[in-house]
Parts: structure tokens; sequence; C-alpha cells
């Protein structure tokens, strides 16, 4: 059933670029080019409608959790005294930081992981003093463009100390 009122869909920019996709073959990157055009004006908003219900019935948007097929596992390596770039997001993403743990600590005496920003301001999350020790998430903590998951060690100027992260899109 057409959305009540509405253009003509033929003249969707969704319809135009997926016509031819199954829902499964759609990827996050493919649904997102399609909706970055959209602009905030009551032309649009039977697109919006159509991103919106085609988004979540792909699960390429949520209203309700995490994107599926978007979490990511990564080892963050060379860490020193000076800050780190963990993980930045794309302009206009936001990832939930799901876990966190030192795989390997060397010389250093503790690993401090903070949330960042460009103007050099940072908060710390936790510190971390002996390997395999996992990260007590007490609140959601969100990672975007900007403001980014940055961690340095107290005192160890090697490199060698290695940072497990999970992080998953909710954005």
């Amino acid at each position: 059933m057409p959305l009540p009122d509405a253009e003509d869909a033929k003249k969707s920019n969704l319809y135009a670029q997926l016509r031819s996709s199954q829902l499964d073959s759609v990827t996050q990157d493919n649904f997102d080019k399609v909706k970055d055009p959209v602009y905030f004006n009551a032309a649009f908003e039977d697109e919006a409608r159509r991103l919106k219900l085609w988004g979540e019935i792909a699960g390429k948007l949520s209203s309700s959790g995490p994107l599926p097929g978007t979490q990511i596992v990564q080892d963050t390596t060379g860490i020193t005294n000076s800050y780190l770039e963990v993980y930045r997001p794309a302009v206009g993403t936001v990832y939930q930081l799901i876990a966190a743990s030192i795989i390997t600590l060397d010389t250093a005496a503790s690993m401090i992981l903070n949330i960042e920003d460009a103007d050099g301001n940072r908060v710390q999350i936790d510190t971390f003093n002996a390997t395999s020790n996992p990260l007590e998430l007490n609140e959601p903590i969100f990672v975007t463009y900007e403001a980014w998951l940055s961690v340095r060690t107290s005192d160890a100027s090697a490199g060698n100390a290695r940072l497990g992260t999970s992080l998953i899109r909710v954005r």
C-alpha cells in the first residue's frame, strides 16, 4: 500500500537506487548513500517515511537499539604514554563501546582509556592495571566523530601495550 497522499513512488531516490536489490543484499553503506541526500523540508517527507520504513525492515536503521551486522572487534597496538586514537567513527554515526580489555601491558604500570575531542579535552573512562583486566561498563559509552575513543599508558614508551575493544553502531 503506498503512502497516503504521497507522490508517485517512481520518483523516489530510494527506489531508483535500490529497486533491483533484495533486502538482505543492501549493505549499510548502500543505505547510507541513499539517505544522505534527503533534506529537512516538506518536499522530502514522503522520502523520509520510505527510508524509515525500508531501513528498519532491512535492518539498516533502528529505533530500538544497535544495528545488526555493525559490531567490530579490534586490537590496538603501539600504545605508549602519548594519546593514541582507538576508534573514531565516520561523521554522522554513533557507536557504543561494548567491551575493552588489556591484551598486553608490557612495561607500563597501567593503561588509561578516554573519550577525547578535537580541542584535546579528555574524559577518563577507566584505568586498567593488569593484563586481561576487563573494563567495567557502568553506563553506556557512546563514541562519535566529535568525541572518539583514545588510549595511553601511564609510563611505557616502548609501544608494546595492546588493547582489545568491541563497539557496535547504534546510529
